[in-house]
């Protein structure tokens, strides 16, 4: 895998929700939205990781073992993320969404919701394109998938979930501090993205330097 090219891909993918509230007045819903959406679709290509892993000892790996898939850990993980996706969407749309959002008008909410923000979308696309590299040239390509283990990617709560977790209880409660109490709510949406955003890349980019030096 080309670590040049996924660095690129990540630095990429973080600045969209910037470049929403420089040139697309985003607010910071859109942003929480966009990168909780992302852990979605990320929990879809780690499903997929756990059902074709193969847990093959190195010496297993020409033998032409029969390979296993495990379909069940695969559903169980992804409906779990599923759940945990829906629980926290709730306090995202509620609190970031309506009460937080300084707009008046909070129809912007309900369209990103339902995909119709064009730089929401060209966002996810560019994760789905990134998760597709990664899969293929991170996991089969280099036949990853024969030696690694399901429980490598059937955490439910891994730290890309935790960061999350954090960022949407201190950027909901953030935001309407910002607005409410102090003299800043006009710049309250830039702020609490530009920190989410920084913040995120500079996990992302240590995760990914952490898989690249693993091989997984």
């Amino acid at each position: 895998m080309d670590k040049r090219f996924s660095i690129l891909l990540i630095i990429v993918f973080n600045l969209v929700p910037i470049v929403g509230v420089a040139y697309f007045d985003w607010q910071p819903f859109e942003a929480f939205w966009f990168f909780w959406v992302e852990t979605l679709i990320m929990a879809v290509f780690n499903a997929i990781r756990i059902v074709f892993s193969q847990n093959q000892l190195p010496a297993e790996i020409h033998t032409q073992k029969p390979l296993v898939y495990h379909w069940k850990k695969g559903i169980t993980y992804l409906l779990i993320r599923f759940l945990i996706f829906l629980f926290y969407s709730i306090f995202i749309i509620v609190f970031i969404g309506f009460i937080a959002n300084v707009k008046d008008d909070k129809i912007t909410v309900v369209t990103t919701i339902f995909f119709h923000n064009k730089l929401f979308n060209l966002g996810l696309l560019i994760s789905i394109i990134s998760q597709v590299y990664y899969l293929v040239a991170g996991y089969f390509r280099n036949g990853i998938y024969l030696t690694a283990s399901p429980d490598r990617y059937a955490a439910i709560f891994d730290g890309r979930q935790i960061v999350m977790h954090v960022a949407i209880v201190l950027g909901g409660a953030g935001s309407v501090f910002l607005i409410q109490k102090t003299s800043f709510g006009n710049y309250s949406g830039i702020v609490i993205i530009s920190l989410l955003c920084i913040c995120k890349c500079i996990f992302d980019l240590m995760n990914n330097k952490i898989d690249v030096n693993t091989g997984e």
